[in-house]
């Protein structure tokens, strides 16, 4: 039984997930129709082009395949992908999903990495977040020869969520993003640090710091067996170690967690990136996994959703191992013990 879950709730559920080289883009637009029936408010698809299939494709099918939920890179980058070509390709998307899409975007990580390329500069990620909005509404901006240009196809500015967890991104995300996903996973101590960051990004241009969205990006099981449950989510928990295991300087309330960095950091295999399979899911302890995960049975779930919320989160998205009985079944879970309880 549900004991507390009860008033009203401003929390939106997503879903992230990309998609194998073993799944047909057929089926991915299945699951998003699905997620669409069963409230999901967003879906975020990744942008890892050596190792899943092409997320513009799949986002463009949904587009046209379903009618109310948003479409989302989960998430793209201004490396692989030039700014005037994000801000064309979302303009298009826009335009097939009748207003539906939102830029998730990030410096680059596995997708850039995996060519030998390193991850924008955040100086380079805020220019290109001002290029790219400049661009959506039809102004001009400079290219690298001095000349101005815009974007012929424009129709108006659309939304953009960017990744971040540390604090020099996010406080350029309290400067110029519309959104921020918050990438430390799902922890009140994490997420409010990470809040606070970006309040002081915004604070430094005098900007209103309530007129940014948060959305909160982890992984969740729904199981009683928390063994299992742990098992389930081992394989996200471990990309975030590697990510953390790249930091200069941790957090006081990360340092008890160093050797599960330093172990996925040394055995993360890229072409493996957020497969269930991957070797490297055993780097992580219970522990840390414990920490940035949503575990246990649905009620508990729940309860550290609400926890979360109550930090001014406006919503979460998750993402999930399909399981037994296959993604659909994971989703109906989320459904039925999450979902239901916040709308």
């Amino acid at each position: 039984m549900y004991k507390i879950f009860t008033g009203k709730h401003k929390m939106k559920v997503g879903m992230s997930l990309g998609i194998s080289p073993r799944e047909p883009i057929s089926h991915t637009v299945q699951v998003v129709q699905n997620a669409e029936r069963l409230d999901f408010d967003s879906v975020w698809i990744a942008d890892v082009q050596m190792s899943m299939k092409d997320c513009y494709i799949a986002l463009a099918l949904c587009a046209v395949n379903t009618s109310s939920i948003m479409l989302a890179t989960g998430v793209t980058n201004p490396v692989t992908r030039h700014p005037t070509t994000l801000a064309n390709g979302f303009t298009a998307l826009n335009e097939v999903s009748n207003g539906r899409a939102i830029i998730g975007l990030g410096t680059g990580w596995t997708g850039v990495y995996s060519i030998g390329l390193k991850p924008a500069k955040i100086a380079y990620l805020e220019e290109s977040i001002n290029n790219i909005n400049t661009l959506c509404s039809g102004g001009e901006v400079a290219g690298v020869d001095g000349k101005p240009y815009r974007l012929v196809t424009a129709t108006g500015k659309i939304p953009i969520y960017v990744a971040a967890n540390q604090p020099r991104i996010l406080a350029m995300c309290g400067r110029v993003a519309d959104g921020v996903i918050l990438m430390g996973g799902a922890n009140v101590e994490f997420t409010k640090w990470q809040m606070d960051h970006v309040r002081r990004g915004a604070e430094e241009v005098g900007r209103d710091f309530n007129e940014i969205k948060f959305d909160l990006w982890t992984n969740i099981a729904i199981c009683d067996d928390r063994d299992q449950a742990r098992d389930d989510v081992s394989h996200w928990v471990a990309s975030q170690a590697e990510t953390f295991n790249k930091w200069k300087q941790l957090p006081e309330f990360l340092v008890p967690f160093k050797e599960d960095f330093r172990r996925a950091g040394e055995s993360y295999n890229r072409l493996e990136h957020m497969s269930s399979h991957a070797s490297h899911k055993q780097s992580v302890s219970p522990e840390f996994i414990d920490y940035v995960a949503l575990v246990g049975s649905a009620e508990e779930c729940l309860e550290r959703i609400l926890e979360l919320e109550a930090l001014g989160l406006n919503g979460v998205t998750l993402a999930f191992r399909a399981g037994a009985g296959g993604r659909l079944a994971r989703m109906e879970e989320i459904n039925q013990g999450i979902i239901k309880h916040l709308k």
